[in-house]
């Protein structure tokens, strides 16, 4: 019955399914642009929102494919095996797919060895404000060392780096714009295109739609059977301390040394005659707990009708399991399941005639 108390609710039905979606979809655009790794290309594997900070200094080359090929395969040749040195694209072209901007890059590394670090991560672009390529940040402990536009020449900086040059040194050449797309603002634009409230609904209809329903026969007439819940030990059973507790081919009724303590009201709550008879009918010992068991709701508004049911009858309504099913051989509905004795009794109930049946 613990499997039964502790079945919880769908995420998207407390109204979270909004921020885990966004999330998830965040997520996956990141690790789809992080793991592309054409020939053995080095990525540089990092959380979007995460500030990285050394005591080394790296130096960030940010790039494009709108400064051409030709140069392109130049820095990348230069930047080849320098740990030092990251190359950084904001994201795929516009309208492209992420394998084939693999692609690209596989073309423009074919014969380079080593290979260089690329890195995709529109958030460094945000972070040092890079509207133009080619640009250049040495990062060093969290902030912008050193920082140029309009070179790509890494042995010039190394020159600039020996000399002590540092701070912003302004556009020292030609820039170009930044044709690829940034990754994070595509990701703000698949959000706010997304229809929450739809996705919301489908969710639902897609989850009762989908439910399994332990169906059971309406009782023709008023039936009381008894389970007898005495068993014969086919071993010695122990305590984890080595006490016996039971001998082999010793007979036990478990309700002999602990009650049942419940009062099961299994019923099909699509059929109103049902519940109205299941919530008068009264349990003979005062003392036990309700519980209320549906073997079907109504799969268009069954979250709605699942409400509704449990305001009318003032309780949690749980679904009947295949589980609990056998295990108290329930066989029609509606049936009320309670101790008497030391025996449990299944009693089955015929509708009202005036109230006629489900159709």
């Amino acid at each position: 019955m613990k499997y039964l108390e502790g079945q919880p609710r769908p995420d998207w039905v407390n109204g979270q399914s909004e921020q885990l979606d966004v999330k998830r979809q965040a997520q996956q655009v990141f690790e789809a642009s992080q793991a592309i790794r054409p020939n053995g290309l080095i990525m540089e594997s990092q959380n979007p929102q995460s500030t990285i900070t050394s005591s080394k200094p790296l130096t960030l080359l940010f790039v494009s494919f709108s400064l051409g090929e030709s140069l392109l395969k130049g820095i990348f040749e230069e930047a080849a095996g320098r740990d030092d040195v990251l190359l950084v694209f904001r994201g795929p072209k516009p309208g492209q797919k992420l394998p084939a901007l693999m692609a690209d890059l596989k073309r423009l590394l074919k014969g380079i060895d080593p290979l260089p670090n690329i890195v995709i991560d529109p958030t460094r672009f945000q972070r040092w404000s890079v509207t133009s390529v080619p640009d250049i940040v040495v990062e060093q402990e969290g902030k912008a060392r050193l920082q140029m536009r309009g070179v790509s020449s890494l042995s010039w900086l190394d020159e600039q780096i020996k000399a002590g040059k540092q701070g912003d040194l302004g556009t020292l050449g030609d820039v170009g714009e930044i044709t690829e797309i940034d990754l994070l603002e595509e990701i703000k634009r698949r959000m706010a295109a997304i229809d929450w409230k739809q996705k919301q609904q489908q969710a639902i209809a897609r989850f009762w739609a989908q439910q399994k329903f332990e169906e059971l026969p309406v009782a023709r007439e008023d039936r009381d059977r008894t389970l007898d819940l005495t068993i014969t030990a086919p071993r010695d059973l122990t305590a984890p301390n080595g006490q016996l507790i039971i001998r082999a081919g010793q007979t036990v009724n478990p309700l002999d040394k602990m009650p049942f303590g419940l009062c099961l009201k299994v019923f099909d709550a699509t059929v109103p005659t049902q519940v109205e008879l299941i919530r008068h009918q009264s349990c003979q010992d005062k003392r036990s707990r309700v519980m209320y068991l549906a073997t079907q709701l109504p799969r268009q508004d069954g979250w709605d009708s699942l409400k509704e049911l449990e305001t009318t009858l003032k309780a949690p309504v749980y679904l009947l399991t295949p589980d609990v099913r056998s295990r108290f051989q329930l066989q029609q509905v509606p049936a009320i399941v309670e101790q008497v004795g030391n025996q449990l009794v299944v009693r089955e109930r015929k509708l009202p005639v005036s109230t006629g049946e489900p159709s």
